[in-house]
């Protein structure tokens, strides 16, 4: 009886492989990796969720869920091509604030644009009802890999 529970292990697996071999995380996209894409839209959204109009790396990491010398290093090299700007902050001067330069704000809307236009497809494709178990499911899916990378690992 508790095989039978196990039955589309399988299936589940090649199902979350499908994903991986679309390859589409890892494409640039207008010149820039995804991350770092990702990274200008992070900055967008805090500003317009948190009316701040720059970010500090710790909170850069903290929603990007990587570490801060991984954001550091985007950081640099979106500095290097001009979407992003690092000042002190105004209290305190040993923080730096990443900030996004007008050319930044510019593709950082063109990502949330095309993003939206995505998801809103899925949506027409798949139904509302069918969207909103998925993004459900999705969310449970997540909180279990979560509880999972917290367990301490055997050796």
């Amino acid at each position: 009886m508790n095989e039978d529970k196990y039955q589309n292990v399988d299936g589940l697996m090649e199902a979350f492989q499908q994903f991986a071999r679309m390859n589409w995380r890892k494409t640039t996209v207008w010149g820039l990796k995804p991350s770092e894409v990702r990274m200008l839209v992070s900055l967008k959204l805090g500003k317009e969720r948190e009316g701040k109009k720059g970010q500090t790396v710790s909170d850069i990491s903290k929603f990007l869920k990587v570490t801060s010398p991984t954001v550091t290093q985007m950081v640099n090299s979106l500095i290097a091509q001009g979407y992003v700007v690092r000042s002190a902050d105004a209290q305190d001067r040993r923080i730096s604030e990443i900030t996004l330069t007008e050319k930044g704000e510019h593709l950082a809307e063109m990502a949330v644009t095309k993003s939206r236009n995505t998801f809103k497809g899925m949506i027409d494709y798949m139904g509302r009802e069918k969207t909103d178990s998925l993004m459900e499911l999705l969310n449970e899916v997540y909180d279990y890999f979560e509880e999972l990378n917290d367990q301490p690992t055997e050796s």
